[in-house]
């Protein structure tokens, strides 16, 4: 068969599968069938329980559930609702396949590159994840997490209020003020110049000195718990008062939060180390637009 004809007939049977799935699915909404009415099939949780012949040959539960695998997650999360519908679509697509069979398609050239393809993108597939599962274990997760914190302990974190204000003088009159028993918070509502935080008397909560600009982190980060500013601290944007409310070193993430972020870095990583091993053990050839064999790309 030309090329172009058996595209055609795959994108054939590629529709058809997209119509019996609307088909199917179309009546998701439709009230379940009563149990015991004729022709409803009966799922089972055996997924070696025979649920229907074709011609004879048996069908099981797990292979109609395998055949959802191109369904979307919403859909394959409720196999036991959609089982009957999805029963009907797997005898269609069978059929299909049975009846290319009986036009000799299986000796089919194309065919037969499909199925290697399809045949070394399922080794692959297993093979990684079996081999994963033997490297990225709890324990290599645990010990990836306990080395990131000794490699970059939590910085340290201030809480710290401020009022800003524009000259250099209004803000010495401010610590006066403040020195002589005035109440931070009710100044910072007042005076302060930075309305989003003087709203909430000054608070500009946890922060750790890489996020403020130099001055600030320089002149909040010296102080301690209750202190005030004896001067004013100059920045881009005006003159502040600081007060410095708490000192703490930042939580670490917690491990439940940071494991599956972990496992796929680690497992990327194994890949990569896996493929450069075997590169090494394999005779590689990669030839340029001449012909000729190219330099191997540096080890990174």
């Amino acid at each position: 068969m030309p090329k172009a004809s058996l595209r055609a007939a795959l994108l054939a049977g590629a529709a058809f599968a997209a119509i019996l799935t609307g088909a199917a699915f179309a009546q998701e909404t439709a009230p379940a069938p009563e149990a015991g009415q004729p022709g409803v099939t009966q799922t089972q949780a055996d997924p070696n329980q025979v649920v229907a012949r074709i011609n004879g040959v048996d069908i099981t539960r797990q292979q109609v559930i395998d055949s959802a695998i191109d369904l979307p997650d919403q859909l394959r999360a409720q196999i036991d609702q959609i089982f009957p519908q999805l029963l009907q679509r797997y005898i269609g697509l069978q059929l299909l396949a049975d009846k290319g069979r009986a036009d000799n398609l299986a000796e089919d050239p194309e065919v037969k590159k499909l199925v290697v393809d399809a045949e070394n993108q399922a080794i692959r597939q297993v093979y990684v994840t079996r081999y994963l599962e033997q490297q990225v274990t709890d324990q290599a997760i645990q010990a990836r997490y306990d080395k990131n914190l000794k490699d970059n302990p939590p910085p340290e974190e201030v809480s710290a209020s401020h009022i800003l204000v524009a000259t250099e003088d209004e803000a010495k009159a401010i610590i006066e003020q403040l020195n002589g028993g005035a109440d931070f918070a009710t100044v910072a509502k007042e005076k302060s110049t930075d309305k989003g935080s003087g709203a909430n008397g000054g608070e500009l909560g946890w922060f750790s000195k890489d996020v403020m600009v130099k001055e600030f982190a320089d002149a909040a980060f010296a102080m301690q718990a209750g202190e005030i500013s004896k001067t004013p601290v100059k920045s881009q944007f005006g003159y502040h008062i600081i007060k410095l409310n708490e000192r703490r070193i930042q939580p670490a993430p917690p491990f439940e939060t940071e494991r599956e972020k972990i496992r796929a870095e680690l497992a990327e990583e194994t890949v990569q180390g896996l493929v450069t091993a075997l590169r090494k053990d394999a005779k590689v050839e990669v030839l340029g637009p001449d012909g000729q064999p190219l330099p191997e790309p540096a080890a990174q």
